[in-house]
């Protein structure tokens, strides 16, 4: 379509009619034209190729809205890619020393420059750092370890002692770098600001405290020092002085850099859909377009509570798009670009929006992230017994998700400032009928997709996650967290859905925490345990009423799911119909507690070819209501072995009453070796009531194949 309304491109002129011939230079200015029209009738802006500076974003409120029978669409003219950049150019470059190029930027009224991206050509460079990143091991390389730090009790903000071997320079601005750091159970990341250091006792102090026994620095924690100077020793690296305001910069080609050339993120927003949830902005719609060099939000860390952090809050700041209390909106086959915090916020109250096709790489946090930010004081434990009244309550004051649907995008590579979080994330909300599909998803830092703090049904099918939790540890590839049901509301009373996705290689990264007499003759990536405390699934603090079906998992840790994390009281939730194949601990982990009940694991196939795995790992039995016509299927000279009774032998298992109906047999798998787990017609799983998963339809390539009818 080549036909619009209005045009705009970046050589044109916001005094123009904004006419293919005479366009106009803003996405704003095409935004007031639109507004103008008011005909009634759909609406369409097409934005030619290249490159829209954005110093402030570029809002849109309830009268910017389109309608059901005219919607308004913003997209790119046919063959041509209009970049939003939220990238300011830096220019007087000057030789600093060697091969390091130096730019004083401006003095701006009123502004305080706090970037931690800058690029070169358009491709995001490294801050200055100690030790080197490691492009041959880009997640276990190059960092430092604790060898010491204070109790989380000792006053004052938080200090370490790094290992002997580390940090040879001394630093002349050290309150001017930060650290990079894996804490505690490397549950989470931060980014933490330095306020002095004494290189003589090898000690760091931050400008902070931690929070939590959970959180705190430990012994052989994972840092690294961005920032300084003396650390900017190659190619690639650059540093910049916030007190003399100047940009420090050795470029990968060694030459001096151009006018232009070299970009820094000045806003942290490029678009804002945002109203009042009693006028929503609506029907807008975003095609073909890519957001790039937004400023990152992090670190954003602030404790809300006295004796308990929000560790499943997003970012606070920093979305290239946000929405907020809108409707019917689409965002479809754009690209988010190595953008600062996440690509997509979908704040507060929103419903049937439409995201999909989109690509997000390079992201600084989550891709796409639903949320509402206000704390859930979590003052009693996070189980549903006897806490009914306090989960209605805090339902009562949660905006709403409804209808959305994310599909077919594509997400990789992200969560590069903050490692922390689902590359799709929901947090603090209640939801109804929000249907996340045929979404591919790799090479994360921590989960494919995240469910924390809310309530209610969705769905999660048909998508293709793998490679995930290479930073993070106590994760999942498809991850759950204190997410409630309220049992007697019709909308509120069911839990998520999962089905028909294909998990494979959820990590799961640790220290090595035995300390070494020189650190510099190990390389990091020698010293990370991997993997570590992961599952295909993980369902943490007493999920109940969850519905596990049609998955495969594959290659992962702890087992392809896991009921009973956290307070382990999971109640009523069914495991059936899936795949899990070969992790390297538990093939599935029906570990619970006391005052578990009504879990039902039935109708699944487990492969196991690591002899020193376990089919399951079992704590407290009662939960379990049934463990039944299940099909097993062990290599040759490996056992089936189960941990927790008295006596591991699968026999005794089955004299405990479980497994009465299932068997040991090869489930015939059309070809497993080369990952096709369609089922031969005479498997002995069909003969089980086994259903054959459409694992054609899985991942992006399966749209095409799958209807709405048919789910």
């Amino acid at each position: 379509m080549s036909q619009a309304d209005f045009y705009v491109s970046p050589q044109g002129d916001d005094g123009a009619p904004g006419t293919l011939e005479k366009p106009f230079a803003t996405l704003d200015r095409a935004r007031r034209a639109v507004r103008e029209l008011q005909s009634g009738k759909p609406a369409t802006v097409l934005l030619r190729g290249g490159t829209y500076t954005v110093r402030h974003p570029v809002v849109f409120g309830t009268h910017d809205s389109g309608t059901e029978q005219a919607p308004i669409t913003y997209a790119a003219y046919p063959g041509e890619t209009p970049i939003i950049s939220g990238g300011a150019p830096v220019s007087g470059w000057k030789p600093y020393k060697d091969n390091i190029f130096q730019a004083e930027l401006p003095e701006v009224q009123n502004l305080h420059y706090q970037f931690r991206q800058l690029f070169c050509g358009g491709k995001r460079q490294i801050r200055a750092r100690y030790p080197n990143y490691d492009p041959e091991h880009p997640h276990t390389g190059g960092w430092a370890f604790i060898e010491s730090a204070p109790p989380l009790e000792t006053p004052g903000p938080a200090s370490l002692v790094w290992e002997k071997g580390m940090f040879p320079r001394k630093w002349a601005k050290p309150h001017l770098g930060e650290i990079f750091v894996i804490p505690g159970l490397a549950w989470n990341s931060h980014v933490i600001p330095i306020q002095e250091v004494d290189h003589d006792q090898r000690t760091i102090r931050l400008t902070r405290r931690m929070f939590t026994t959970w959180d705190n620095l430990l012994q052989g924690n994972r840092f690294y020092v961005e920032n300084m100077l003396e650390e900017l020793d190659q190619p690639g690296e650059w540093c910049f002085d916030r007190e003399t305001r100047t940009l420090y910069f050795w470029p990968p080609d060694g030459q001096a850099p151009r006018d232009g050339q070299v970009t820094i993120p000045m806003t942290d927003k490029l678009i804002e859909l945002r109203a009042t949830a009693g006028q929503p902005v609506g029907h807008l719609h975003f095609r073909g377009l890519t957001f790039t060099q937004s400023l990152s939000g992090h670190p954003h860390f602030m404790p809300l509570h006295p004796d308990y952090i929000d560790c499943n809050r997003p970012l606070s700041a920093g979305w290239a798009v946000h929405i907020e209390n809108a409707e019917h909106c689409v965002i479809e086959n754009c690209t988010f670009d190595q953008v600062g915090g996440d690509g997509i916020r979908l704040h507060e109250y929103n419903a049937h929006h439409r995201i999909a096709h989109n690509e997000f790489v390079g992201v600084g946090a989550q891709a796409i992230c639903f949320a509402h930010l206000d704390f859930w004081p979590y003052d009693f434990p996070p189980v549903w017994r006897g806490n009914e009244q306090q989960f209605e309550t805090m339902s009562s004051q949660l905006p709403w998700a409804i209808g959305n649907t994310v599909c077919g995008n594509h997400i990789h590579h992200c969560g590069v400032i903050d490692n922390f979080g689902g590359a799709i994330h929901t947090h603090g909300l209640n939801t109804q009928s929000n249907l996340f599909c045929h979404n591919h998803v790799h090479d994360q830092p921590h989960h494919a997709i995240y469910f924390s703090m809310g309530f209610g049904q969705n769905t999660i099918e048909y998508n293709d996650f793998h490679d995930l939790c290479l930073v993070m540890a106590d994760a999942g590839g498809v991850y759950h967290n204190r997410w409630s049901i309220l049992p007697d509301d019709p909308v509120l009373g069911k839990h998520v859905i999962v089905r028909y996705n294909l998990i494979q290689r959820v990590v799961g990264v640790h220290h090595d925490i035995e300390p070494v007499e020189d650190a510099t003759a190990v390389p990091s990536h020698e010293r990370i345990v991997m993997p570590h405390f992961t599952w295909g699934m993980y369902y943490d603090n007493s999920p109940r009423r969850a519905h596990v079906y049609g998955n495969i998992t594959v290659g992962n840790m702890l087992g392809g799911v896991f009921l009973g994390g956290g307070y382990a009281e999971p109640a009523d939730n069914l495991v059936e119909n899936n795949i899990f194949i070969n992790s390297y601990e538990f093939q599935s982990d029906l570990g619970m507690n006391e005052g578990a009940s009504g879990n039902r694991f039935v109708r699944n196939i487990i492969c196991q070819k690591e002899p020193d795995a376990w089919l399951y790992r079992i704590t407290a039995s009662d939960g379990i209501a049934e463990v039944d016509h299940n099909v097993y299927f062990a290599a040759p000279g490996v056992e089936l072995r189960i941990k927790g009774p008295e006596d591991e032998s699968y026999e005794n298992w089955r004299k405990l009453g479980y497994d009465a109906n299932s068997v040991i047999a090869d489930p015939l798998f059309v070809d497993a070796e080369n990952g096709d787990y369609r089922l031969q017609p005479d498997s002995p799983a069909l003969k089980m009531g086994f259903k054959q998963i459409p694992v054609e339809r899985i991942g992006i390539a399966g749209i095409e194949l799958c209807h709405e009818g048919d789910r």
